[in-house]
């Protein structure tokens, strides 16, 4: 059986079934599939992240020039009002800068000199940390004003403001690949769960099975059973031909006793009973041989016995952990064929009956 089936496009092809879609590759291979999908979605969040945090650093260089070019444009009354929040906390971030600027400049000497030095570093850095709490507040502000100000036409800004709307278009199409692959993923996952479920419980993996199945129908297959006309074998597996056998034993019973009659040399024996019967079933291997499943019958060719049930004699078959019982119209007990994989052949007699006219 072909482990990869791909329609014209190259993907492969995907088969509803009764028991959900079935893409039509091994269980591996669909584990790779979503490894990959998994990590494209990883990998396109990622790069769509780092697209808008390249957009909003651009908005906000936008926000800067307009911010030092107020008296150029003409903002309206709301975002007027942000540019004068703004100005006001560019004012003393420039402030701050250049306070650091003068205490990383002075020079001291001296053990005067090192208090000096120890005095200014913990100035400087109440300063540092007024100097981040003060970008923390006017960077979203520059951000909003460079969106915002799109009135504003300065020459400087505009191919930054290019820039920005770039990386924000190119965010918007690798987010929405990113929602596309992780959604073809959740659905694969289901399906590689579902698979491996079965793989778990049946040994095999059914839903591809049952797909290749429907899709493509069964396999001709080499068998040494003599087919008849129109009939196809769609399983040939070892197998181990066993019947029920019956052994029945008296249990209870007495042997008596006996004792001599004067001289005679005769014996009178008394007490003497068989007790009452009990039946012990048991399975009784018959023959070793081939399994044979077609469109037509069930088989069983072995090195000096054989069986054929076909679909139209069969009432059911019943599985074990190690054997199918075939049941027979016409006969009380079932024949039991001993295989490998039971619920595999249970699961080819299930899928020939329902091809059968």
């Amino acid at each position: 059986m072909s482990t990869v089936i791909s329609d014209k496009s190259g993907a492969p092809s995907v088969v509803a079934t009764e028991g959900g879609s079935v893409t039509l590759v091994i269980l591996d291979d669909l584990r790779s599939r979503l490894a990959l999908l998994q990590q494209g979605a990883a990998d396109q969040s990622s790069q769509a992240k780092s697209l808008r945090s390249l957009a909003d650093d651009r908005w906000r260089q936008v926000g800067a020039l307009l911010l030092a070019s107020a008296e150029r444009w003409s903002p309206g009354s709301q975002l007027a009002d942000l540019v004068h929040q703004a100005s006001a906390l560019k004012e003393k971030l420039d402030a701050d800068v250049s306070e650091l600027g003068q205490i990383h400049g002075q020079e001291h000497k001296g053990v005067s000199g090192v208090l000096g030095r120890i005095g200014d570093w913990n100035k400087g850095r109440g300063i540092e940390a007024e100097r981040a709490s003060l970008e923390a507040q006017l960077n979203p502000m520059l951000i909003q004003i460079g969106r915002q100000g799109v009135a504003a036409q300065l020459p400087d800004a505009d191919s930054i403001r290019a820039q920005a709307v770039a990386a924000e278009s190119e965010a918007d199409g690798l987010t929405s690949q990113a929602s596309d692959s992780a959604n073809a993923a959740s659905t694969v996952s289901d399906e590689v769960e579902r698979r491996a479920g079965s793989e778990r419980d049946l040994g095999f993996d059914a839903p591809y099975v049952a797909a290749y199945l429907k899709t493509y129908g069964a396999a001709a297959i080499q068998s040494p059973l003599i087919l008849k006309k129109g009939e196809q074998a769609c399983l040939a597996v070892p197998a181990t031909l066993a019947r029920q056998q019956t052994r029945r034993q008296w249990v209870g019973g007495s042997q008596g006793f006996s004792f001599p009659i004067g001289h005679t040399g005769i014996r009178y024996r008394v007490g003497s009973f068989h007790g009452h019967p009990i039946e012990q079933q048991s399975l009784g291997h018959l023959d070793t041989g081939t399994l044979v499943v077609t469109n037509q019958r069930i088989a069983f060719i072995g090195k000096v016995k054989s069986t054929s049930t076909s679909f139209a004699k069969l009432l059911h078959v019943e599985c074990y952990s190690d054997a199918v019982a075939v049941f027979q119209e016409g006969r009380e007990n079932p024949d039991f064929y001993l295989t490998a994989q039971p619920k595999y052949a249970l699961f080819m007699i299930n899928w020939s009956l329902n091809q059968a006219p």
